[in-house]
């Protein structure tokens, strides 16, 4: 699916978007909020953290990881490149209902 670049405030992330942190596009980037497609969780990523390298070409919006980054709600993984996010359930991942 793809990642839709969004301005709006992380609690208000629909899934599947992503944020920018900072926001001002001129300064390097410091991580970016990322809204689970699977739970709708918000998960930050941050550049630089477990060997986490964030590349982002801002004309074309296309961000992509260098790792896949953890939901910290589901625990699915979730795989950012070229704009395009996939999502990958391993033995960690959690069953979420909602009623």
């Amino acid at each position: 699916m793809k990642a839709v670049y969004s301005d709006s405030a992380p609690c208000k992330l629909p899934r599947s978007h992503i944020r920018r942190v900072p926001q001002n596009k001129r300064s390097y980037v410091v991580g970016y909020h990322v809204c689970c497609p699977q739970c709708g969780f918000v998960t930050i990523a941050l550049q630089g953290k477990d060997g986490l390298t964030i590349t982002e070409n801002l004309h074309t919006l296309q961000v992509s990881f260098s790792t896949s980054l953890r939901c910290v709600y589901c625990n699915v993984l979730i795989h950012l490149h070229d704009g395009e996010m996939n999502i990958e359930e391993d033995t960690h991942v959690r069953r979420v209902q909602y009623r």
